[in-house]
Order: C-alpha cells, then sequence, then structure tokens
C-alpha cells in the first residue's frame, strides 16, 4: 500500500517519489517527529489569513506626545467585537530632520464604550490596511485609521529617538517585535506616538485571535 514517506532530516521542500503520495513527514535520528516553525516567526499567522497591517503610504505628520488628537497608524478592535487583537511588530522612521529631541513610542488605550471616538481619516483596506496574505485569506475586524479622537492614551513601548539635525547620531527604530504584547480587547486601541511632532511613515501589525 501507498504511503506517505517519512523522510529523516528532510528539508521540507523534498519531493515526494512520483509513485507515492502525500507530503514528507520530518523526523529526527530517533525517530521522533519534527513539528516545530519551519518558517519565519509570522509565517503561521499570515498563512491562517489572521496577521493584518496598517501603514502610510506616505509621509504623515504626527501629533505631539499622548495627544488625544492622534495622527499617524492607530488599530482599534470595535467594542462588542468576538476577537482579541496581538500587536506583533511596529516601527516609525523620520522623514526630515528633527528640529527637536524627540522619541518613538508605542501606545494605547481602552474604554469600555470604545476608546476610539472619531475616526477622521479612516485607513483604506487594501492600500494602508490589510492582509498579510496578500492574496490569500483573511479578513480584518479592525478600525483602523491615520488620523483619530482617542481616549486617555498612555505610553508603553518607548523605542527610538532623534536630536536636533546638528546633533551627533539619531535612530527612530526598525522592525520591534513586541512579542505579541499588548493585547488589544474589545473597545481597545494602539497607536505611535513621538514626543514632539514629527514627520515619518511607520507601521503596526498585529494577529487577530479569538476571545
Amino acid at each position: 500500500m501507498e504511503t506517505t514517506p517519512r523522510i529523516v532530516n528532510s528539508n521540507p521542500e523534498t519531493k515526494i517519489p512520483d509513485t507515492l503520495t502525500g507530503s514528507p513527514v520530518r523526523i529526527g535520528q530517533q525517530g521522533d517527529d519534527i513539528s516545530s516553525v519551519l518558517h519565519g516567526e509570522f509565517y503561521e499567522a499570515a498563512r491562517c489569513g489572521t496577521l493584518f497591517y496598517v501603514a502610510t503610504q506616505a509621509a504623515v505628520a504626527t501629533s505631539v506626545a499622548m495627544n488625544v488628537t492622534n495622527t499617524g497608524p492607530l488599530v482599534y478592535n470595535p467594542v462588542g467585537n468576538y476577537k482579541k487583537f496581538s500587536i506583533r511588530a511596529f516601527a516609525w522612521h523620520l522623514t526630515t530632520a528633527q528640529v527637536a529631541v524627540t522619541l518613538v513610542t508605542l501606545g494605547g488605550g481602552y474604554l469600555s464604550t470604545g476608546g476610539v471616538t472619531a475616526h477622521t481619516t479612516p485607513a483604506v483596506w487594501g492600500t494602508n490596511f490589510g492582509s498579510l496574505a496578500f492574496g490569500g485569506p483573511g479578513v480584518s475586524t479592525a478600525l483602523c485609521d491615520m488620523a483619530a479622537t482617542i481616549n486617555t492614551p498612555r505610553g508603553v513601548f518607548h523605542v527610538g529617538q532623534a536630536f536636533t539635525a546638528g546633533a551627533l547620531g539619531s535612530s527612530t527604530g526598525a522592525f520591534v517585535n513586541t512579542g505579541g504584547i499588548p493585547i488589544l480587547y474589545p473597545g481597545a486601541y494602539a497607536a505611535i506616538f513621538t514626543l514632539t511632532a514629527t514627520s515619518g511613515q511607520g507601521f503596526i501589525i498585529w494577529e487577530e485571535l479569538p476571545l
């Protein structure tokens, strides 16, 4: 009877002989099944259609510090939703020379009646908001914005800094892996803030999971 071959220390792309069907099962030297992740950290979530992004497509002027009138990428879990959002990564990069010292922060907030009170500039699905399985599965339940009115923002991840144009050295953070936190329950949001007004581009990546 034709069976799926068990291939010791195989490459996951190993070709199955034409006379057999199925997919090769990877096993170790002791005959143990190898079931560890074979791809990058975010691959499985993207493949399953549960990983999403909101990202600028042109430079955006940020609001100052923890302003309730926020500009920049924001992801919001609407009240009554059946999902929780696990923030996976974010970044912010300056597009102009700074005139004052600044700090980049991923922050957020929560209100049982809704942490975002006005969606001033909603993000557009398929443009600056979408699935990270391009052409694949996945429809987000989030509401995303490039400008919004928010309730009681607070800083969580303080990363990256920039000095004045004449100062030595500046950095506003490359890809920041947050390890899956913060988690946004319905009514919560996450956004990128800067200590002083900046012009830049950035993104937030999150995974949507059952409550």
